[in-house]
């Protein structure tokens, strides 16, 4: 038996990026090249897809030269990430826009992202201590931290945390905690009421993606009654990862793969089998596992 997680795949914030891009190649005249700031999404293979129809990924030191070679017979579109960039770059991207006609800017960062970075941005000051737990390497995080005053810090895991607060003892500073979008929600609880014992006047503000949270719930209940789990997203994918670590804490016959190439046995072994995926994850690269996997059983069978 094969089961699909119902929350399983795109996320509102993905969907709406992939549909912006979507919408953006088939509109656009033969000569408009088109860019992304980066990654997209954390997915390689639509990733590749995009490549193959011509929308070419970008860093922040080739936007000069790309805004300078927008013209009217070759015009220019850019799409930011859906994790956001810095305050700093979105200035700067809006001051090219405004001084270069042929270059448009299409802003795919997710709303619960820009919901944090509006946070930061109105809720800190120079007496505030602005914490946000997620990892500070990721760009959705950095770009957070952009928006902020005062002083700021990103802490990736509850022991992160508690370390520095122990080692910091008697914070004089307004504190201020939000969380990563897709944080694991049990984690954040553990750390919300570890800092909230040491400091009762703390502001949080609950910020992990409710879709997110819904992802990660099912894919508990459905790893405790599944004999094998398979998780499916880029294993550059924040969410995708704590998918697979909730997953594997229940059920210790747990994969993370990226496409249908890499599922780990032939043939299928016995039992429940449930499938969910990173917020990044495509539905046809979903589905393309499950069809795979359910011929894989009918020739057991």
């Amino acid at each position: 038996m094969i089961a699909i997680a119902k929350n399983a795949g795109f996320c509102f914030g993905v969907k709406r990026a992939a549909n912006s891009v979507s919408d953006i190649i088939q509109k656009a005249s033969p000569n408009t090249r088109i860019f992304t700031l980066g990654e997209l999404i954390h997915n390689p293979t639509y990733l590749a897809n995009l490549a193959k129809l011509g929308v070419v990924s970008v860093a922040y030191d080739d936007i000069p030269a790309l805004a300078k070679n927008a013209t009217e017979d070759s015009p220019a579109v850019l799409l930011l990430r859906t994790h956001g960039i810095s305050m700093e770059w979105k200035n700067k991207l809006l001051a090219l826009s405004a001084s270069h006609p042929h270059l448009t800017i299409v802003d795919t960062t997710c709303p619960f992202v820009k919901r944090i970075q509006h946070i930061a941005k109105t809720k800190t000051h120079d007496n505030t201590l602005f914490i946000v737990f997620g990892s500070g390497t990721h760009p959705e995080v950095q770009s957070i931290l952009s928006y902020a005053k005062g002083e700021k810090y990103a802490l990736a895991s509850f022991e992160e945390v508690k370390s520095y607060f122990l080692a910091n003892k008697c914070i004089e500073k307004s504190i201020i905690v939000v969380s990563q979008t897709t944080q694991n929600q049990e984690d954040w609880k553990k750390t919300r009421k570890f800092i909230e014992n040491l400091y009762t006047n703390a502001i949080f503000f609950d910020t992990i993606c409710d879709v997110t949270e819904k992802r990660q719930r099912e894919a508990a209940e459905l790893s405790k009654n599944s004999d094998c789990m398979i998780v499916i997203g880029g294993k550059n994918s924040a969410n995708t990862s704590q998918l697979f670590h909730i997953c594997a804490s229940h059920c210790p016959h747990t994969y993370w793969i990226e496409s249908a190439h890499e599922i780990p046995f032939s043939p299928m072994p016995e039992g429940k089998i449930s499938i969910t995926a990173g917020a990044s994850t495509p539905v046809d690269i979903i589905m393309e596992v499950y069809h795979k996997m359910s011929m894989q059983e009918e020739t057991m069978s």
